[in-house]
């Protein structure tokens, strides 16, 4: 674990070690999540994907009405148990 303070401008410094971990570099920038116990998550945002970037990157032939998913989706459910 490692300690770092908070300065009288309400501001914390990682350390090298930390920013290595996170794969930060000078710039760039990290996340802060906060979770519902209290306790904050911090990542890079550059590990991030955002889906809507992924659009069109992924070319498929097969077409497949909702009804087709949902029921594709059901079946899967079944299969592990979760819906009898």
């Amino acid at each position: 674990m490692t300690e770092i303070t908070l300065t009288t401008k309400g501001q914390f410094t990682f350390n090298q070690q930390l920013l290595d971990h996170l794969g930060v570099k000078s710039g760039e920038k990290v996340l802060v999540k906060k979770l519902p116990d209290g306790s904050l998550k911090i990542e890079a945002e550059k590990n991030q994907i955002d889906i809507l970037s992924l659009s069109g990157s992924i070319q498929s032939d097969i077409q497949a009405t909702d009804a087709k998913l949902q029921d594709s989706i059901r079946q899967s459910y079944i299969q592990r148990g979760v819906v009898a």
